[in-house]
């Protein structure tokens, strides 16, 4: 039952949630046709509503995503630069600022757009705008809840999200996916068919038009704005002027402390390298009792070989079998579907690669346990919000017991995990660059495989402990679904 001092604070929160929605409602009530003259002229018009015919509002977008600061755009713009063009563009970016900050706001955004997105393809900047300036919006946003007050609007109202001081390319998809705006018109960028040339046009107010003919009623979402749960991009921070400025004179210093973690774990014995690690930063915090090595004995009353522990956790980076490692103080084998020739040098475990077919990937899974202790990831890939996907549940299948191993990684700077296949190599690199990373391990009861219940309730009831142990939230997405996502394909790569 809820105590007197939660009830209370439900109560503030409602009322403040009541406030929210009843004033902003009132300003666009007026705004519409039957509205009181005498009150719209009295009342101040909302900054973020305006009424284009009788029954057609636009949003002001920007109003939405930008909070009243001169450096508000950039930290947009600046990850454009670098996600798309690398971290010389982003420099480059950085460096005209100051010399930007001087122009007028218009040439200022022009300028902004013309350094991010000069000589990009069409299609990268628009995987940009889908994968990772979601998650800066949603984190940013300084007034989305103000859009719950559209939930007042009869259904006939058409409602269109317009924003002059981004590309269309950029908030089309956070606006349409995330918050559920049906039409978006913003500023084209010029270029041919294939690359950009990074000039941005006015607003075509005729293409508003012809977007708003198309749009027959508001469909936007109940709940503002929807939760981002994959997302794409290296940078774990806002990049504002100044944390950008911070990242570049880091940056040296990150890439020598990521040659240093890595030789201490690769070179070092494992009952010694965390402690050396801990010492440039690196931390692994361990909660519960640390499960003793496998038996090794293979005879018994199961049908199924069990030479060694099987742990199943989540996915946070391609370090989670390591971070188990330098918990257990011992070395585990681990096994994965698409791993780089550079993940496999710089490992400091065994690993082995699967194939997606689900018979091989079986021999192969059982052949490891007969030998050690393994680590399997059943999501499949990684997910870096507090949520679980799917759990395939083929590990079940393998040993009488299995114990679920609840990981987190705690990265202020650098994401540790990509979609890229290139990028994607530097992974663990990229997780060793950040100042203080961080790998939460927590053991949980083993659960017995042979209760009873099929494979697929017994991934299910994993799934269910590890994101209890987590606070996350379990889910029915899939790789498929972040792939198809992210990076437009389904996250199959070819195998040898």
């Amino acid at each position: 039952m809820a105590t007197t001092g939660e009830r209370f604070a439900n109560r503030v929160l409602s009322v403040h949630r009541f406030i929210n929605r009843s004033l902003v409602a009132r300003l666009i009530h007026y705004m519409l046709p039957g509205g009181k003259a005498t009150m719209v002229a009295a009342a101040p018009p909302s900054p973020m509503v305006r009424q284009l015919s009788k029954n057609t509002l636009a949003v002001d977008a920007d109003a939405l995503l930008l909070k009243p600061s001169p450096d508000a755009a950039f930290p947009a713009y600046f990850l454009v630069a670098v996600e798309a063009g690398g971290y010389v563009r982003g420099l480059v970016l950085l460096a005209l600022y100051p010399i930007l900050r001087m122009l007028s706001r218009e040439a200022h955004v022009k300028a902004m757009a013309m350094v991010s997105f000069c000589g990009l393809r069409r299609d990268e900047a628009a995987r940009i705008g889908r994968a990772v300036l979601p998650k800066l919006f949603s984190r940013e946003a300084p007034h989305m809840h103000a859009m719950e007050a559209l939930d007042a609007l009869p259904k006939e109202v058409k409602v269109v999200a317009v924003s002059r001081t981004f590309p269309t390319v950029m908030v089309e998809a956070f606006l349409k996916e995330y918050v559920g705006f049906e039409a978006v018109a913003g500023r084209e960028l010029k270029g041919g068919t294939r690359y950009l040339t990074g000039a941005m046009a006015e607003l075509d107010m005729g293409r508003l038009a012809r977007v708003l003919k198309q749009t027959e009623k508001k469909t936007l979402c109940p709940y503002y704005p929807k939760p981002v749960v994959f997302h794409d991009g290296r940078l774990a921070f806002t990049p504002t002027p100044a944390a950008a400025l911070a990242m570049y004179i880091y940056f040296p210093l990150a890439i020598l402390l990521a040659i240093v973690r890595i030789a201490i774990y690769v070179l070092l014995p494992w009952r010694v390298s965390s402690v050396v690690a801990g010492l440039t930063g690196v931390r692994v915090r361990v909660i519960g009792a640390v499960p003793a090595a496998g038996d090794r004995d293979t005879e018994g009353a199961s049908s199924k070989p069990h030479g060694g522990r099987l742990y199943a956790c989540n996915h946070r980076t391609l370090l989670d079998p390591v971070g188990i490692a330098c918990a257990l103080k011992r070395p585990v084998a681990a096994v994965t579907y698409s791993l780089s020739r550079l993940s496999e040098v710089l490992s400091p475990i065994p690993l082995r690669r699967l194939t997606r077919n689900r018979e091989e990937d079986r021999r192969r899974m059982s052949s490891m346990l007969a030998r050690g202790d393994v680590v399997v990831c059943p999501e499949g890939t990684t997910c870096r919000e507090p949520y679980l996907l799917r759990f395939s549940p083929l590990f079940a299948e393998l040993a009488s017991e299995v114990t679920p191993v609840a990981v987190d990684a705690r990265t202020t700077m650098f994401y540790a995990t990509s979609t890229s296949p290139v990028a994607k190599s530097f992974d663990s690199v990229y997780f060793l660059m950040n100042p203080r990373p961080e790998y939460i391990v927590q053991f949980l009861e083993p659960v017995n495989t042979e209760s009873g219940k099929s494979s697929i309730e017994v991934a299910n009831d994993v799934q269910h402990a590890l994101a209890s142990a987590l606070g996350f939230e379990g889910t029915a997405l899939t790789r498929k679904d972040k792939y198809l996502l992210l990076a437009g394909n389904e996250g199959v790569v070819k195998t040898k």
